[in-house]
């Protein structure tokens, strides 16, 4: 019986809880949010270490919102990338130019791949034999 009581003053109470939860209609919204005017905006930086790395990314917005943008890196072994954007009512496209390792030339979704050899020193690097660690063994 007095778990009876219990779980029908839990239903009651959780039904009330739930039922006094204001709901927002539309005319509480703000209308600035749903009608929101684009802005043109324009900005860009670029940087290095003085060691042959740079990034960069520069964008810029017109009236209607379209969007056209770039960013991208080189580092100090001559890999790059770079990558050219889009954004508007067609939706994200890119291009990308690297020569990355394990890239490809395949174009997936918006996005296509210009894809060069990656420098020689980068190969070299990667099928470089590793050395052995140097084990060290304390005297006793």
């Amino acid at each position: 019986m007095r778990s009876n009581i219990f779980a029908t003053f839990l239903v009651i109470s959780t039904l009330s809880a739930v039922s006094s939860v204001p709901i927002p209609d539309e005319s509480t919204m703000d209308p600035n949010l749903l009608n929101e005017i684009p802005s043109p905006y324009d900005f860009g930086y670029e940087f290095g270490d003085g060691q042959g790395m740079v990034q960069y990314r520069r964008e810029s917005a017109d009236a209607n919102g379209e969007v056209k943008g770039s960013y991208g890196y080189t580092n100090s072994n001559g890999l790059y990338r770079n990558v050219e954007y889009t954004a508007g009512a067609d939706g994200y496209k890119a291009v990308i130019r690297s020569n990355e390792p394990g890239l490809s030339n395949q174009n997936t979704a918006d996005a296509t791949f210009f894809v060069e050899p990656p420098p020689p020193e980068v190969l070299l690097e990667q099928i470089s034999p590793v050395p052995e660690p140097e084990v060290l063994i304390p005297e006793i």
